[in-house]
């Protein structure tokens, strides 16, 4: 009987263990954990392992003596990663620190260390990826990472981001273009701007792929499906660090056909479309000629260049197939919507050339110009083509394949993007 009683309190012990055993795995996944921390443009980047709450964070500022002020984030529910040490970090402008530590068992706290008081904002810029706004000035991708951040990024990351922003001195041992020049990370930033206050959504569009080569040089070796997806890949990013939702029409080798790039967009309710293409002239006699970045906004046409470029983009058999509807189409845009495409497309066609000839001779400005791409048609939101360069020009065609010069057309447009955004936003104020 004693035994028979013995052997029962063991089972009701067993049952009582796997019971809460089994409760252990809901208790781990209550908590969230910081996998990493990112350096954006004047912005602090939080990335988790799942979905964060917003409504949960606590945020507070604490003034001390020698102009400190200490902005606090509480982040509940949450572990800093496993073997990620507290680090404290020194920045230059205001920013004096940033620590990360285990405030709590169930608290990570973040604290901005500064010598003046600023607007701080803080907001998701998807699931799992949080934003702290920093001083203008604190950082930004000409800046390499270190210290905490070094840490956390992958080795992977490390290397791209001190290549994107580390600008090479004239007395490297490497062989260099000719016509390409050095400058200092102060000249490339001198013009900084105010980013955009809401978080918007960019479709990135790489022409032509799969199947489609696009333009190709007289030796075929380039191909603007190619060059094209890596621009986007880059620009992607970029825009992501300034904190940008960013979806491509594709990435990876892989043909999507004109009309359903714009029907993505929508159904993915973009803010913004941008189409990114290489040029070509078709005549071997002015290959060596014709150069330069060009933009376009959809619109009727109004040059015989422009009328060229956009009948190489769209099929000039699909452009004869469906002219009627073309014409149809343009003649329903709104000026407004033509408006602020072309406001869009100066604004990006500037930054390329700022960051291209700050680096390059010889860069080319072809212009704004508008023309009837298919591409663009049926975009709810401004839409413009960027035509990156002539991959038929002798010299440029390498550029367009060299890795630095792709990372400073991906610069430029990013920072194109954001500048465009935010005068739209203080032209609504």
């Amino acid at each position: 009987m004693g035994n028979r009683n013995f052997f029962g309190t063991i089972s009701v012990i067993s049952k009582a263990v796997l019971v809460l055993l089994s409760l252990f795995p809901l208790y781990l996944s209550a908590y969230n954990t910081l996998r990493s921390v990112e350096m954006g443009y004047n912005r602090l980047l939080l990335h988790f392992v799942k979905p964060v709450d917003a409504r949960g964070i606590r945020h507070f500022v604490l003034t001390g003596n020698k102009k400190s002020y200490r902005y606090v984030f509480d982040l509940p529910d949450t572990r800093m990663k496993a073997g990620k040490s507290v680090a404290k970090l020194k920045y230059s402008g205001s920013l004096r620190s940033i620590r990360a530590a285990q405030y709590r068992k169930n608290v990570a706290r973040i604290v901005i260390e500064t010598t003046e008081p600023y607007a701080v904002a803080h907001y998701p810029v998807n699931n799992n990826t949080y934003i702290i706004i920093l001083p203008k000035g604190s950082n930004d991708l000409g800046s390499s990472i270190k210290g905490l951040f070094a840490g956390l990024l992958t080795k992977k990351e490390q290397s791209a981001g001190a290549s994107s922003g580390k600008i090479r001195k004239s007395g490297r041992s490497e062989r260099k273009d000719r016509h390409e020049k050095t400058v200092s990370k102060s000249r490339i930033m001198q013009s900084r701007i105010t980013f955009p206050r809401r978080r918007y959504r960019i479709i990135l569009d790489p022409g032509h792929g799969g199947h489609d080569s696009g333009a190709l040089d007289p030796s075929r070796r380039y191909r603007e499906k190619k060059v094209v997806l890596q621009i986007g890949l880059r620009l992607r990013r970029h825009l992501k660090k300034m904190g940008f939702d960013v979806i491509m029409t594709r990435s990876s080798d892989r043909f999507i056909k004109l009309h359903r790039r714009t029907r993505y967009a929508n159904l993915k309710h973009g803010d913004i479309f941008i189409s990114i293409h290489a040029n070509a002239v078709g005549r071997r006699s002015r290959a060596s000629i014709v150069h330069g970045i060009e933009t376009y906004y959809l619109s009727p046409a109004r040059s015989a260049r422009a009328r060229r470029v956009a009948a190489k983009e769209n099929s000039i058999a699909f452009a004869k197939y469906y002219k009627s509807s073309m014409n149809t189409f343009l003649k329903t845009l709104t000026r407004s919507k033509i408006v602020l495409s072309n406001k869009l497309a100066i604004d990006v066609q500037r930054g390329m050339l700022r960051y291209a000839r700050s680096r390059y001779r010889g860069v080319e400005d072809g212009g704004v110009r508008p023309a009837p791409f298919w591409v663009l048609v049926g975009a709810e939101m401004p839409a413009i083509l960027v035509e990156t360069g002539y991959i038929t020009h002798p010299r440029e065609k390498k550029r367009l394949a060299d890795s630095r010069y792709q990372d400073l057309l991906a610069r430029g447009i990013a920072e194109g993007v954001a500048r465009y955004l935010r005068n739209r936003e203080r032209e609504l104020e």
